[in-house]
């Protein structure tokens, strides 16, 4: 919560006229500075720096939550996706403080579902009296206005009168390097404050590293391994401490494993993707299956995963996978949609 902007605080308005005249801006900008610093920039008794700083470090503190404040949490911060066999095994829809990703092979309908996800959004706080803004990230440039009108006109006619305002509450960012994507991560928590941003959506997050990062070596495994791990934590932050639902896509790959596994001595600890075999591995018989990308790390930072395949060329199927500690229970749920 360091990035929060310190004219969003409850202070006193002398306190803020103050802050408006310094280049303090964040959270942050006041505790990077000495008490004798921020006395001299404010203008404040050494009693008013005490309590003033007093009053940001409690800003940044985690405050303790019991598990009834938890489950009520969820239920606001849930997102019906409208289906209702999907919102029961869900729980409740979408959770806040999450992160749900959306992993298929290319036009099986990931952004189909992500756009569907920002209208729900929208929708779901207009009638709830909420100024909820969703943050879509398109790393792959395939977001299209026109498609959520259509979704609008043809699902809820209801709401064709208000399209416009449905529009404006969806704010896009459309990285290009991996670098782009990083900055925009790290000023999250500004902007996320700063809009009131109840939806993260990130399609997709393997795009830009697959194409910078090639897992072509050890080198490069740890790189993209790292660069994931960054990322999935400040996603991770930003979901719990400002309790804002984040979705991902991923894309899928292919993975060879021994059917009889056969480890050498030359082992090494190096997530493994994108059909490349582990260093151990001795070269007998393998097997092959479609996986989502990105390997065991990011994985692991996934709250809930929607596997999308391809059962004919008019339908879809959604595998929902939980991950509990080391236990994968797998819902399978056919949803049948026109291509």
């Amino acid at each position: 919560m360091s990035f929060r902007r310190l004219s969003k605080l409850p202070l006193d308005q002398e306190i803020k006229e103050r802050i408006a005249r310094s280049p303090l801006k964040t959270v942050k900008d006041v505790l990077s500075l000495s008490p004798l610093q921020v006395m001299t920039l404010l203008h404040m008794s050494a009693d008013e720096c005490k309590a003033f700083m007093d009053k940001l470090f409690d800003v940044c503190v985690p405050q303790h939550v019991t598990a009834f404040d938890l489950s009520e949490e969820e239920k606001n911060g849930s997102y019906w996706l409208g289906n209702h066999a999907l919102d029961t095994m869900l729980h409740g829809g979408l959770h806040a403080g999450s992160i749900t990703e959306f992993a298929g092979p290319s036009g099986v309908g990931k952004t189909q579902w992500c756009l569907y996800i920002a209208i729900l959004s929208v929708l779901a706080k207009k009638k709830s009296n909420c100024n909820i803004t969703v943050m879509y990230i398109d790393t792959e440039t395939a977001f299209r206005p026109e498609r959520i009108v259509e979704i609008i006109n043809n699902k809820y006619p209801e709401h064709t009168t208000e399209i416009k305002e449905y529009l404006s509450r969806i704010y896009l960012y459309q990285p290009k390097t991996v670098s782009s994507l990083s900055e925009i991560l790290e000023s999250l928590e500004v902007i996320a404050v700063e809009k009131d941003v109840g939806m993260l959506i990130v399609d997709s997050i393997a795009s830009l590293a697959r194409k910078e990062i090639p897992a072509t070596s050890s080198y490069s495994n740890i790189a993209r391994t790292n660069q994931l791990a960054s990322w999935a934590a400040k996603l991770k932050c930003i979901a719990q401490q400002l309790n804002i639902c984040v979705v991902v896509t991923n894309q899928v790959t292919s993975r060879f494993a021994p059917e009889e596994p056969f480890i050498t001595e030359e082992i090494q600890a190096v997530d493994v993707e994108d059909g490349e075999l582990h260093p151990g591995w001795s070269d007998k018989t393998f097997s092959h299956h479609v996986t989502p990308a990105l390997g065991n790390t990011w994985t692991h930072c996934v709250n809930t995963r929607f596997i999308l395949q391809y059962t004919d060329s008019k339908s879809r199927q959604s595998t929902i996978v939980f991950t509990l500690t080391r236990v994968l229970i797998q819902v399978f749920i056919k949803l049948k949609f026109n291509k």
